[in-house]
């Protein structure tokens, strides 16, 4: 048995995630337009007894982050299963432009699906927090307290 035969399946991802390089790259200074107006889970629990969290937020934003890996994980799967097809359509010869096109749009597709789950998600938390709250993280997030 080939010693890289099980490696053979992290061939898809690998391509994924080479696609979508050139976005992850940039992503830090496009994302700046966010700081201080969404606020993670992890940020909003961080400083859960600075905003006075009650229990009803607190159960709302677990709420909103098990929605929202109940949705990823589909995502999950169809991007790889997307990567896969890309995979096997650019491993062809001569390859066939159209189905790479075709392949490439739905792994762009559901990586859409999954960042516009994330803002929901982000959207959702900032509409469960009361002004000072939002005001509180917005602070913190634009005098670079680490999130």
């Amino acid at each position: 048995m080939n010693m890289l035969q099980p490696l053979k399946c992290l061939r898809p991802l690998l391509l994924v995630a080479a696609l979508a390089v050139p976005f992850v790259a940039s992503a830090e200074d496009k994302d700046d337009w966010l700081r201080g107006k969404l606020f993670p889970p992890d940020v909003v629990l961080k400083h859960q007894a600075d905003l006075k969290l009650t229990d009803a937020q607190r159960k709302a934003i677990r709420t909103e982050v098990a929605g929202l890996q109940s949705k990823i994980g589909t995502v999950d799967f169809d991007i790889l299963e997307a990567g896969t097809d890309l995979q096997e359509q650019i491993e062809k010869a001569p390859i066939d432009r159209e189905a790479v096109l075709a392949s490439a749009d739905r792994v762009f597709a559901a990586e859409s699906r999954k960042k516009r789950a994330w803002i929901e998600m982000l959207v959702n938390i900032k509409n469960l927090l009361r002004p000072e709250q939002v005001a509180f993280l917005r602070k913190a997030a634009l005098e670079g307290s680490p999130q």
